[in-house]
């Protein structure tokens, strides 16, 4: 075991472990890389992201992303204080979170002799912060970048010239209010919803309930750069939406609810096309407050005639909040819609969630087709044979898959009085970490569909549940003994 380093005016326990296998060297895999063919925002060891230096166009690297440096790793529980004159980061999860000190770099620490100045080097060491101190610096043409970062707000600008940002409304207040003053940023896929103040005599006079309002008149900027030049592509805002609000009598028709922007981008050449699609609805004038949903979705222009862009769930190792991946498709668990209809929404690896809906046989159908359909809105449809172990695994794609266990119940009875049939569905997914301890990769290793039925009235309203949980079954090694020796 090395020894205690002492620093003269500090101090430090610092304990390493040069023998211990967990020292990182270098990560082999991007795992941010989630998006094959396209660039993943913030990944800076995405290959897909064509610029040099990822880290111009990003506004951080998400962690394990840049290039690791040597580091010497041991647990953090071992660490009491640290004081070392070294780079040190903190890597993994509790409990096995590991702390990690590079002592490759020099240049950081504290023992580095401090360069001298003297009458010759004076000048050379101040010209960087010399200038005029009791001037206010002169207004300036405000300076645009040549390209757009993530997170960057999406530049537009109108017919007279007026630069602005393509608006994204977003709630404002304890009324969730509209405000306009939001923009789209730039490689940031987000969803908004808020309300609008409506009645008879706004229906037709305010300009956010037209799609109108949403495109015309303006114009997104290529990049940034764009903004001086006046002979600058500009990139219209296409929509084949020309309606307008119109009241006929307390109803209000053609009234936006959904607003769709979808942008085509060419990495850090700029954005190459902008589409905005809109969902008009009829609305009671009399109702006073309408809701509005504004999506801003950005794919890469290579892509935009390839089809939907895939998307990974992790890489290799599956991501939380992502979704789980089956045989044929995306695993996904029911949920309620207004007027008592179902959907479906995507199960999201190691969210556990409860959701439903309710059903009602109908005048014609059998205790039979009261099951089958029960059967089918649990399910989703078609029954899922396996899972995808890793979140890699792309549509078509071989893989490692592990197979899904049902248990399942039986059909009795007859519609005339009461039906057996499925009433819940209980998704349970074991996962464990597995690969390096400084790097662990989730991994599905078993799934279970266990269905529960009831006696219900066929004429009377049921309630269908779906419910996944998932179940950690990682078995961790030992820590390392106080007192190891190389």
């Amino acid at each position: 075991m090395a020894p205690e380093v002492a620093v003269p005016g500090a101090f430090l326990l610092l304990v390493v472990v040069h023998c211990w296998s967990g020292a990182v060297s270098g990560a082999t895999i991007c795992t941010c890389d989630l998006s094959p063919g396209s660039c993943d925002i913030n990944c800076c060891c995405d290959p897909d992201c064509s610029s040099g230096d990822p880290t111009n166009v990003f506004s951080f690297c998400l962690p394990g992303s840049t290039k690791a440096e040597r580091w010497t790793c041991l647990y953090n529980w071992l660490i009491f204080r640290n004081n070392a004159p070294y780079p040190s980061t903190l890597l993994g999860a509790a409990p096995a979170q590991l702390f990690c000190v590079s002592t490759a770099d020099a240049s950081v620490n504290y023992f580095v002799t401090p360069r001298r100045v003297d009458a010759d080097t004076f000048a050379s060491v101040s010209a960087p912060y010399s200038g005029a101190s009791f001037f206010p610096a002169s207004a300036s043409a405000p300076a645009f970048s040549a390209f757009y970062r993530a997170g960057d707000p999406v530049l537009t600008v109108s017919t007279s010239g007026v630069l602005g940002a393509l608006r994204q409304p977003a709630p404002l207040g304890d009324q969730s209010l509209c405000s306009d003053n939001n923009p789209a940023k730039f490689l940031q896929d987000d969803i908004t919803s808020c309300v609008r103040a409506l009645s008879s005599v706004t229906c037709e006079t305010d300009l956010s309930l037209s799609a109108s309002f949403y495109h015309q008149d303006a114009a997104v900027l290529r990049v940034p750069a764009d903004a001086t030049e006046k002979s600058a592509m500009r990139v219209p805002i296409s929509s084949r939406v020309t309606d307008t609000p119109v009241l006929r009598g307390d109803v209000c028709n053609n009234v936006v609810t959904q607003v769709i922007y979808t942008v085509l981008y060419n990495g850090t050449q700029g954005i190459t096309g902008v589409s905005v699609d809109f969902t008009l609805s009829n609305v009671s004038a009399g109702s006073a407050r309408l809701s509005q949903t504004f999506s801003v979705v950005y794919k890469p222009a290579a892509s935009a005639s390839q089809g939907p862009a895939q998307s990974r769930s992790g890489n290799p190792g599956y991501l939380v909040g992502r979704p789980v991946l089956s045989d044929i498709g995306c695993l996904s668990l029911l949920r309620s819609l207004a007027g008592d209809s179902c959907s479906r929404s995507d199960v999201r690896f190691g969210v556990n969630s409860l959701s439903g809906c309710v059903i009602r046989g109908g005048d014609s159908e059998t205790c039979g087709d009261l099951y089958t359909r029960a059967y089918q809105l649990l399910i989703g449809g078609r029954a899922p044979g396996s899972l995808a172990m890793l979140g890699n695994i792309t549509a078509g794609q071989d893989g490692d898959r592990t197979p899904i266990i049902y248990q399942n119940c039986s059909l009795q009875g007859d519609c005339a009085s009461a039906c057996l049939i499925p009433t819940s569905l209980h998704m349970q997914i074991l996962w464990a970490r597995v690969g390096l301890l400084s790097n662990p990769q989730a991994q599905v290793v078993g799934a279970r569909f266990v269905f529960r039925c009831q006696l219900v009235q066929c004429r009377e309203t049921s309630v269908l549940q779906t419910q996944v949980s998932f179940t950690d079954l990682t078995k961790r090694g030992p820590a390392p003994r106080y007192g190891a020796t190389s």
